[in-house]
């Protein structure tokens, strides 16, 4: 299973180990510059249809029905927004579909590769909109959001939500049972070692594999080809990678990586304190591992904190990630997008800046638990959080603020390297013969480096001379 689907599935349906959507690139869609905007904010003169395209999801969906169409239908009553519901699998295919049939599309989000839609041409520029209002997104938003879909000093979309990195999850009840403390919440504890967290996994595993079993750990953070060479200290790809978005060649064939995944592959079949791929198959049928108490600890991306909402039989907690040689973890900054071929621009304007304000972000964090982005709506997310986990807002800005620390803080290769879903399936193909322990890590890394490097020189060469100027 692709790693990328697996996150957009998580981010949209809950799950846990789940899921399916694949990127793209295509043609080129045209649309210009954005006609005089009509400034307003979230109240205005605004008339006629807006589409609005999201992805199936118990929580998203939710919140969509419960605050911001009531929102909208009070505030801006003479738009019509139309919310275009589809599978998380389809999500990015239909906005691709869209684009490539001209079907207006005002708004869409939840992550995606951005600088593949730049360079496509997709995303409205945004910047004579936010100018004409007079809106200081900088201070409006958590610092440095808005600059991560900034290119050439024009912004092509408004925040929307940020995962506030990774993350541990715990089952508080399971820890007590076995006589352990919660794992730290700052980010800096020195004695929060990978080692320790094989020492508690090793302690929760119980029965492994029995109807009424429990596994210690699930190290599945997103996405594991980039995540978990992070954590020995080492990346996959090469800064050119960061900075131009393609690149000639990996480091995949690198002491952290094989480090990373000989660790995984012994946390199944050495430790047997993580399940492997057939009895994760066989748990996520049941629900939600973590959520029906079969996994301890789980390890992923900040939707971890939304998911838990879902929680209503144990306790739980939030914690720091471990350290092997780092604790240097992906961060995922979603951002709502305006179609550049979109009929209705200035309406859906007014519509994004409703969506993305305190109010709106405020009440829909409170009943998601999805992290809002403006500053002022932050302190309302923790609460909830502190009320449905029990830990003190103290320990959870600890964690929350500690995950996203620059020196740490990686933003997603998935928002930034072109065709990153072709990169990813590749892995995710490959690592079947390694999860399924078909092959040792030793002899899988050399092998699969030469292969994710032929995959990204490919993609090189197609892209390396067609890098638009705007």
């Amino acid at each position: 299973m692709s790693q990328t689907s697996r996150r957009h599935v998580l981010f949209g349906a809950g799950a846990a180990i789940a899921g399916g959507v694949l990127a793209a690139c295509g043609s080129e869609v045209g649309g210009g510059g954005a006609a005089a905007p009509a400034a307003g904010g979230t109240s205005g003169g605004g008339t006629g249809q807006v589409n609005w395209l999201v992805r199936s999801g118990k929580e998203e969906n939710g919140g969509q029905e419960k605050v911001f169409e009531p929102m909208l239908k009070e505030k801006l009553p003479k738009i019509k927004v139309e919310r275009i519901v589809v599978p998380s699998d389809q999500y990015i295919p239909k906005i691709n579909s869209m684009a490539a049939a001209n079907e207006t599309l005002e708004i869409w989000g939840f992550g995606g590769n951005y600088y593949d839609y730049w360079w496509r041409k997709l995303p409205q520029d945004l910047t004579s909109y936010i100018t004409a209002d007079k809106w200081d997104v900088n201070a409006y938003f958590q610092p440095g959001l808005m600059d991560r879909y900034k290119i050439n000093n024009k912004y092509y979309g408004v925040s929307q939500l940020s995962t506030f990195g990774s993350v541990l999850l715990y089952n508080k009840d399971l820890l007590d049972k076995a006589g352990l403390k919660p794992p730290p919440v700052d980010w800096n504890d020195a004695s929060w070692t990978m080692d320790k967290a094989l020492e508690y996994a090793t302690k929760l595993t119980k029965d492994p594999g029995s109807p009424n079993g429990t596994f210690g750990m699930s190290l599945d953070l997103w996405a594991k080809m980039t995540s978990l060479p992070f954590l020995w200290g080492g990346d996959s790809w090469t800064k050119e990678h960061y900075t131009d978005f393609i690149a000639p060649k990996t480091n995949f064939n690198s002491e952290p990586v094989l480090q990373a995944h000989t660790f995984l592959q012994d946390l199944i079949y050495k430790h047997k304190v993580m399940p492997d791929p057939a009895t994760a198959k066989s748990l996520g049928q049941l629900g939600n591992p973590f959520q029906t108490g079969k996994i301890a600890m789980a390890l992923d991306g900040g939707w971890l904190y939304w998911t838990s909402s879902a929680i209503k039989d144990f306790k739980f907690g939030f914690a720091a990630l471990p350290t092997a040689k780092s604790n240097k973890n992906i961060n995922f900054n979603d951002f709502w997008i305006m179609g550049r071929w979109a009929k209705n621009k200035d309406s859906a304007w007014q519509v994004m800046r409703l969506l993305s304000s305190e109010e709106a972000t405020t009440k829909y964090a409170e009943m998601t638990f999805t992290p809002p982005t403006p500053r002022k709506s932050l302190d309302a997310f923790t609460k909830a959080l502190a009320k449905a986990s029990g830990q003190s807002l103290e320990d959870l800005n600890k964690v929350l603020t500690g995950a996203i620390d620059p020196k740490r803080s990686q933003e997603s290769p998935d928002h930034l390297f072109l065709q990153h879903p072709k990169l990813d399936s590749t892995y995710s193909q490959e690592l079947d013969a390694l999860t399924n322990n078909k092959e040792k890590a030793a002899d899988w890394v050399p092998r699969v480096g030469k292969i994710m490097d032929e995959t990204a020189k490919a993609i090189y060469d197609q892209f390396k001379d067609s890098r638009p100027k705007d």
